[in-house]
């Protein structure tokens, strides 16, 4: 990410490049290039639609369609996958939310892209959709009047955790009675006070842990297929189950828990308040490694190439001011100088006196292998391209030699367009999880209860 900001030098470069005076230049190609992958995605976006199954669905699933598409617009869904993309591409992964909003004056559903900075998760999971996940953790800082009126329950302890260590000398009069309750947890737990309490900004950090849970129970197969957990306190599954309709099966399956924690204490813990049993948390990968499953983008390979266009960049500027001075000690009075007069371009120098007059005395400059660099650099540039299988043609770039015809361009950006079919395939599994997951809320809500829809024509324009 720090590439494609720009952001390439770190300080230590910085500090020999000073130290040798040459230049900090840089070059960045690779962010036009991932911003061509960026317009790919943006141009061929498309909305979510619901297909049915059955000919006798077909009425639902065009009504179903048009309040995901209401969803998807109100929730700006489309941009949050969007940042998810470009997440993809620059790190190798990000995460889009999918919830519901806290604000009543909003639109009851939220999707937005979370940093990748605040997610951590099982990594021992191998499905894509972390499906076999045990746990997923978000860490974010709130501050403490609004965690207060999220768990009034606990409002005492919220309070009592904002105070700072170093307050906990006076006397237990001048702040809350908790605050000595916390002091045990705190004492032995191993995470660092600043990594979940700012007492200045009067913040602390919020763990949101989403964990599954395996149980034992008993599920139902109905006629049309789908599975259900039985649920003796539901009147329809007491009156099938006695009727004989249909027969519980024993089974083992997970259950979702949701659990707040600030630092090492435990503000709530209780069943996820979704009816589906996914996180609320959708994963965009790039790549991954095949041993250690690490994500990775398009910039990993971008980036050696890159570092040598910027310090072939650097290299050539100093050859092109850079002097070299072939002399006897004899001739000059004071090195220092003449070392400070080579370097300018209105050099004066003034040989000794007492020189031997058939000393050497000489400055060169060594063009050719400014011109050496340059060649080199060219081959870089075009490296950046070939690393990330994007051609000069999605740049709109024409090379000479190369294809001329509008057929023959087209191929190219077809050819490009597939060599990132991992990063495009994973882009749209992750995009449509998104949209089952709005989906379900979408059907939780609408409940039992009739609802009308009005459909547009091109759905049939029906009600």
């Amino acid at each position: 990410a720090e590439y494609y900001d720009g952001n390439q030098l770190d300080h230590g470069t910085l500090d020999d490049m000073q130290r040798l005076g040459m230049a900090p230049l840089i070059r960045n190609l690779i962010r036009p290039t991932i911003d061509v992958a960026l317009g790919m995605e943006a141009k061929t976006r498309s909305d979510w639609r619901v297909q049915a199954d059955k000919e006798e669905y077909q009425d639902v699933a065009e009504a179903m369609s048009v309040k995901l598409k209401e969803a998807e617009r109100e929730s700006r869904a489309d941009r949050a996958c969007s940042d998810a993309y470009a997440g993809q591409l620059k790190t190798g992964i990000a995460w889009v939310e999918v919830g519901r909003e806290m604000d009543p004056f909003k639109y009851p559903y939220r999707v937005s892209a979370v940093s990748r900075r605040e997610i951590f998760w099982d990594w021992r999971a191998k499905e894509p959709d972390l499906s076999d996940a045990r746990y997923l953790v978000r860490r974010r800082w709130q501050d403490i009047d609004i965690l207060e009126l999220m768990f009034p329950a606990e409002k005492e302890l919220i309070q009592g955790l904002g105070w700072a260590k170093a307050n906990w000398d006076t006397p237990l009069t001048d702040f809350p009675a908790v605050q000595g309750r916390t002091w045990l947890y705190e004492r032995d737990v191993t995470i660092p006070e600043s990594d979940w309490r700012d007492s200045t900004r009067k913040r602390l950090c919020l763990y949101e842990v989403w964990y599954r849970v395996w149980q034992r129970g008993f599920v139902i197969r109905t006629p049309d297929g789908r599975t259900v957990e039985v649920d003796l306190n539901n009147e329809r599954h007491a009156n099938a189950v006695a009727a004989g309709m249909v027969e519980p099966i024993p089974a083992m399956f997970p259950k979702m828990r949701l659990s707040w924690w600030i630092g090492p204490h435990r503000i709530s813990d209780m069943p996820t308040p979704y009816k589906h049993q996914n996180f609320p948390y959708v994963p965009f990968w790039g790549y991954r490694e095949d041993l250690t499953q690490i994500p990775y983008g398009l910039i990993r390979s971008m980036r050696s190439p890159q570092d040598e266009i910027n310090a072939r960049l650097s290299k050539m500027m100093w050859l092109l001011s850079a002097k070299r001075v072939t002399m006897d000690a004899d001739q000059v009075d004071d090195v220092d100088e003449v070392r400070r007069e080579v370097a300018r371009p209105d050099a004066m120098i003034v040989l000794s006196k007492s020189r031997n007059k058939q000393g050497i005395f000489k400055v060169e400059s060594d063009f050719q292998l400014s011109a050496q660099q340059f060649e080199v650099l060219k081959d870089a540039s075009d490296a950046i391209q070939r690393t990330a299988g994007i051609y000069q043609a999605m740049l709109g770039n024409k090379q000479p030699g190369g294809a001329n015809s509008g057929i023959a361009i087209n191929s190219l950006v077809e050819q490009g367009t597939t060599t990132l079919a991992e990063i495009n395939d994973n882009y749209r599994y992750g995009r449509r999880m998104v949209g089952e997951v709005l989906c379900e809320l979408i059907q939780e809500d609408i409940g039992k209860e009739p609802m009308v829809v009005n459909v547009d024509e091109k759905f049939g324009a029906k009600k």
